[in-house]
Parts: C-alpha cells; sequence; structure tokens
C-alpha cells in the first residue's frame, strides 16, 4: 500500500519533507563518510507505522556545494534550527557512529533550551558521548594512512581504489567528518530525559562493549545494549534485518506508535 506522497523539503538538512500522516518520525543520523541513502532501505521495513526521516549532512550527494560546519557544535546549532519545525510532535532518534553523537548533542541543545526531547535515542556503533570519538583522530593522518584504516574497518570499498578521484572525494568527505568529531566538547552534561537503546557489533573494531555500556550515564530514564552480529557496518551488512527487527520493536514500545512496525 502506497504511503503519503512526499513533497520537497523546507530544508537542505532533509531528504523529502515529513507528511502530516500522524506517524511516529524516526530521524536517521548518517556515519562519517556516509550519507541519507544509508536508511533507505529502513524507510521501507518501518512502513507504514513509522515515518524515517534521514538527515543528510553538507558535503555529499545533493548537497556537494554545501561546505560542512566548522564545528560539531555549529552543526548541531544549524540542526537545532532546521529541523525544530519538524519536531514538534512524538519522534524518536538513531544515529549510527557519527551520527549517534550528531543525535546525542542535538537532544542535549533541545533540553537545555525547554524543547521537545524524542522518545527515544537509539545509538548504534559509538562510544559513549563523554569518551573520546573513536577514529576521530584519523583526520590528522596522511591520506593513504586513511584509506587503509578505512578499508580495514570496512568504511571503503576496495572498488574505490580503481577511481582515484572518487578515492580522493571519499577521503576528503571522511576527514571533515572526523574533524567534527574530535571537535566535541566531552564535558558531561545533564542525562537526556528518554530512553537511550545502545546498538553494538560484537566484532566492532572500533567501540569496545564497555566504551558502549558507558551511555547507560547518559539517560535518567533507562539505557539498554543490544548486541548484534558483525562489525563496525553491521546495520549495512551481517545484521541488516536484524537492525530493522530491532528499531521496529523498540518503537512499538513508544505509546505514539499505533500497531505495529
Amino acid at each position: 500500500m502506497p504511503g503519503p506522497a512526499r513533497t520537497a523539503p523546507g530544508t537542505p538538512y532533509l531528504t523529502s519533507s515529513p507528511t502530516d500522516s500522524g506517524r511516529l518520525r524516526l530521524f536517521c543520523f548518517h556515519h562519517s563518510g556516509g550519507s541519507a541513502a544509508a536508511f533507505s532501505a529502513l524507510r521501507g521495513a518501518l512502513a507504514p507505522h513509522v515515518e524515517v526521516l534521514a538527515v543528510q549532512l553538507p558535503g555529499r550527494e545533493t548537497r556537494l556545494r554545501h561546505p560542512l560546519p566548522t564545528s560539531m557544535a555549529d552543526l548541531v546549532t544549524e540542526l537545532d534550527e532546521h529541523l525544530d519545525p519538524y519536531l514538534t510532535g512524538p519522534y524518536a532518534c538513531y544515529g549510527h557512529s557519527m551520527g549517534a553523537l550528531v543525535a546525542h548533542d542535538l537532544i542535549a541543545r533541545r533540553q537545555a533550551r525547554g524543547a521537545l526531547s524524542p522518545v527515544r535515542l537509539i545509538a548504534g556503533a559509538c562510544r559513549a558521548p563523554q569518551l573520546p570519538a573513536a577514529f576521530a583522530a584519523e583526520h590528522m593522518e596522511s591520506d593513504d594512512h586513511l584509506v587503509r584504516s578505512m578499508l580495514d574497518i570496512g568504511g571503503l570499498s576496495p572498488e574505490l581504489l580503481r577511481y582515484p578521484d572518487w578515492l580522493q572525494s571519499a577521503v576528503s568527505l571522511n576527514r571533515g567528518d572526523l574533524r567534527l568529531c574530535a571537535s566535541r566538547d566531552t564535558t558531561e552534561v545533564e542525562a537526556l530525559p528518554c530512553p537511550i537503546d545502545v546498538f553494538h557489533g560484537m566484532a566492532d573494531p572500533l567501540v569496545h562493549e564497555r566504551d558502549a555500556l558507558a551511555w547507560a550515564k547518559r539517560s535518567t530514564v533507562s539505557c539498554r545494549l543490544h548486541r548484534f552480529s558483525g562489525g563496525h557496518f553491521f546495520f549495512l551488512r551481517e545484521s541488516r534485518a536484524a537492525f530493522a527487527d530491532r528499531i521496529a520493536a523498540l518503537l512499538r514500545e513508544a505509546p505514539d506508535v499505533v500497531g505495529g512496525a
């Protein structure tokens, strides 16, 4: 059954405008070097009960000419301004790796100014935000070093090695995103007033389980760890179906979701 018609978004940070269907909205924040396209399959998997809205950061896909803010604080300030009109009803957030830090910092900013918080934050493949961001220091390394590191963690397709221009673009994009992560202030702020669920790939070479468990300090409500088969990008590979199923189950717990995802 087709969903509601989509219109052009009112902000470049969304790839499509939210509908007025009354569904719970899930805002998804992509990983370093990634894009909103990472959540295309999730949109179909959670329809028709949850509306997946993928956030597109500058410097990629349709936003190639848009400069990336110079710090995480500046990025979050922009996101708060651009997404605020769409965060007026029940919503949840999923962030993967860098995206989990972006989502956390956005929620913390909104909490500080008395704005509506999400019904749930789901953080994937990410150390707790009071810890140094995994992999962020790589932004200071040479291109060759960064390429090898990205290949090691599965964040770069070996096919790109055959296309120097595309490879350079991927390296530059990752470097800019990692610089954002490195710019974060890790000073602990007030814990968030929503449940946090932490998704962890059991073979993740960047995020140890103890660092994922440290998210427990960031919620005044509850925090649960969910283990998945695979590495840092389990949600795109080894545990793709399990990932969508787990999110659907978690969002069914939200009182504003009617039926089952």
